[in-house]
């Protein structure tokens, strides 16, 4: 398993059995999502947000970026991808800790 959590994701992980933890983290590492990939879809075909789960909202900053508007959004998000990638994966997370919850039961 090659995931990296930070502090707060490690003390999610605290009220869990070892083999919960096991499956919570086998299950986050195969759904985690990885900034250089978002970074990359920012670049190539502005579907970033499509990778993050928010189809929605990419398709409107397609139609967007037909005006100015679309573009200073998509720059703005240069800044942003981060935080949404991290934002992402705690909700993936916190998803995977009550499937394993659920599935150890």
């Amino acid at each position: 398993m090659d995931c990296k959590l930070d502090e707060e994701g490690m003390l999610m992980l605290q009220g869990l059995t070892e083999a919960q933890k096991t499956q919570a983290l086998t299950l986050y590492a195969s759904r985690e999502k990885k900034k250089w990939l978002a970074y990359v879809l920012w670049v190539v075909f502005a579907a970033y947000y499509i990778y993050l789960g928010r189809i929605v909202r990419n398709i409107i900053l397609w139609i967007l970026m037909c005006c100015f508007i679309g573009v200073i959004w998509w720059v703005v998000d240069l800044f942003r991808i981060s935080g949404m990638v991290d934002k992402k994966n705690k909700e993936i997370l916190i998803q995977c800790i009550n499937e394993a919850k659920s599935i150890s039961n």
